[in-house]
C-alpha cells in the first residue's frame, strides 16, 4: 500500500470518527450521560459503531446484533428511567440505521447503475458524516430540559410511538428476500426509509410537546403547593397576633379562677406559639416568619439551629416564593437529619443580601446510607417511600431559582448535604 493509499484511509476513518461525534452530541442532548469518563468514552463507542454499521435489505443479523449492543451501552452510560432510555434508544437508533440501510442500499445500487462504483466507495463515510451533522443540525436548538422526566404513562406513549419507524424498519430488512431482485422494490424500500427518516422530526416535536406541557402542569402545582405554605404561615402569623392582642381577655379570666386552676390556665397558655421566643432574624418579614416557625419544629425535634441571616430589608421577591425558598430548604434540612442521632442533628443556614444577590447556604447532617446520586444540575431523589407524592421541595426551589435568574448547587458529601443558591436583587 502507498503513502497516498495509506493516508486516504486514514482520513476516511476519520470521517466515520467524526460523524460518531456529531452523533454522540445528538444524543447528549436528549439524555444525559453519567459523568464517569469510561461512560463517555463508551458512549462515543457505542455512537461509532452505529454509524459504521452495514445494513443490506434481507439480512437482519446485523441489524438485531447492533441494536441490542447500542441499547444495552446506552443503558448502562446514560442517565434516567427504563422507560425514558429505551424510548429515546430506540428513537435514536432507528434513525441512523435507517440511514444506513438507505445509504448502504438504495444510493449504492444508483452509484452502481450509473457505473460510480468508486465514487460511492470514496464518498461512503463521507454520507454518514454528512447524515450525522443534519441531524446534529436538526436537534442543535432544543430548548428542553435533558434531565426532565415525563410521567409513566407518557414515556409508554412516547414508547408505543417508536415502535412505528422501528417497526418499519424491521418489516424492510425482513420482508426483503435476497432473492428478490432488488430494482423491483427499490422504490418503495427508498420511500419507508424515508420515512423512518423522518419519523425522528415528528418524534421530537412530540418529545418536546409532551415535556413542555408536563413542566407547565408541574409549575402551576409548585405555585399552587408554594402559594397555600405561605398562606399556612400567614394564618399562623395572624393567630400568633390575634392570641397577644386577646391577652388582656385571659388576665381577667386568670383573676377569676380558682387559684387551684391558675397554674394550669397559665401553663396551656406558654405552649401557645404565641407566646414562645420572638426573634428577629433579619429585616424581611417573610423570612423572619419562616425561620421562626422551622426553629421551633427543629427544637421539638432535637435538632440545634446555628442561623445567621444578613438581610438589611424586605426582599423585592413574590412573598410565597421566598416562603417556599427557605421552608422547603429547611424542611429538607430536618428530614436528613431525622435518621440521626440526637446528638448528632445540626443544621446551620447562612443567608446574605447584598450587592445586587440573596445567598443562601444551608448545610445539614445526614445519615450516609440516605445519600443519593445529585450533582451539579441533576436533583437527587427523595427519601421518602411515597415517591409519587414527594420529593417537590428541591424542584420547587429549583423552579424559583430559574424563574428569577439564580443558580443552585447541591453538594453531597459522607454524612453532609449542602445547599447553595443566589437570586439576583433588583434594584
Amino acid at each position: 500500500m502507498s503513502a497516498g493509499e495509506s493516508v486516504k484511509n486514514l482520513m476516511l476513518s476519520g470521517l466515520g470518527v467524526a460523524a460518531a461525534f456529531f452523533l454522540y452530541f445528538v444524543l447528549t442532548r436528549l439524555i444525559r450521560v453519567k459523568e464517569k469518563w469510561w461512560c463517555k468514552a463508551l458512549l462515543h463507542f457505542n455512537c461509532w459503531q452505529a454509524c459504521i454499521m452495514i445494513i443490506f435489505v434481507g439480512d437482519i443479523d446485523n441489524l438485531s446484533l447492533s441494536l441490542l449492543i447500542f441499547l444495552l451501552l446506552l443503558w448502562i452510560t446514560c442517565r434516567g428511567t427504563g422507560l425514558k432510555k429505551l424510548t429515546l434508544g430506540l428513537m435514536f437508533s432507528s434513525t441512523v440505521y435507517a440511514f444506513n440501510g438507505f445509504w448502504d442500499n438504495c444510493v449504492a445500487y444508483w452509484a452502481h447503475i450509473f457505473g460510480m462504483d468508486r465514487f460511492y466507495a470514496d464518498m461512503y463515510l463521507a454520507g454518514r458524516l454528512f447524515f450525522a451533522v443534519v441531524l446534529y443540525l436538526t436537534i442543535r436548538f432544543r430548548k428542553t430540559d435533558k434531565d426532565f422526566e415525563l410521567s409513566k404513562p407518557l414515556w409508554r406513549l412516547m414508547l408505543f410511538l417508536t415502535f412505528s419507524p422501528i417497526g418499519i424498519m424491521f418489516s424492510v430488512i425482513l420482508l426483503t428476500s435476497p432473492f428478490v431482485k432488488f430494482e423491483s422494490i427499490l422504490v418503495a424500500d427508498s420511500v419507508l426509509f424515508l420515512v423512518v427518516i423522518v419519523s425522528f422530526i415528528g418524534l421530537l416535536r412530540a418529545l418536546t410537546v409532551l415535556e413542555k406541557q408536563q413542566r407547565l402542569e408541574r409549575k402551576n402545582l409548585l405555585a399552587n403547593q408554594n402559594q397555600r405554605y405561605y398562606e399556612a404561615m400567614e394564618q399562623q402569623q395572624f393567630e400568633i397576633r390575634r392570641l397577644r392582642h386577646d391577652l388582656a381577655n385571659h388576665l381577667q379570666t386568670l383573676l377569676a379562677l380558682p387559684a387551684s386552676q391558675k397554674d394550669d390556665y397559665v401553663k396551656g397558655m406558654m405552649d401557645q406559639p404565641a407566646f414562645g421566643q420572638v426573634v428577629t432574624w433579619c429585616g424581611d418579614v417573610t423570612v423572619n416568619a419562616v425561620l421562626t416557625a422551622k426553629e421551633g419544629l427543629m427544637r421539638q425535634k432535637g435538632i440545634r439551629f446555628h442561623a445567621k441571616a444578613d438581610i438589611p430589608g424586605e426582599l423585592p421577591f413574590e412573598k410565597a416564593d421566598l416562603c417556599a425558598v427557605f421552608a422547603n430548604a429547611l424542611d429538607n434540612a430536618v428530614e436528613g437529619c431525622g435518621a440521626l442521632e440526637e446528638s448528632m442533628r445540626e443544621i446551620y443556614l447562612d443567608a446574605r443580601a447584598g450587592k445586587g444577590i440573596l445567598a443562601v447556604n444551608i448545610k445539614n447532617a445526614c445519615p450516609v446510607r440516605e445519600l443519593v446520586p445529585g450533582g451539579k444540575g441533576v436533583l437527587p431523589g427523595t427519601t421518602k417511600k411515597d415517591a409519587r407524592n414527594h420529593g417537590f421541595g428541591l424542584r420547587s426551589i429549583q423552579e424559583i431559582v430559574k424563574k428569577y435568574g439564580g443558580s443552585m448547587e447541591i453538594e453531597q458529601r459522607e454524612g453532609e448535604f449542602n445547599l447553595f443558591l443566589y437570586l439576583p436583587v433588583p434594584e
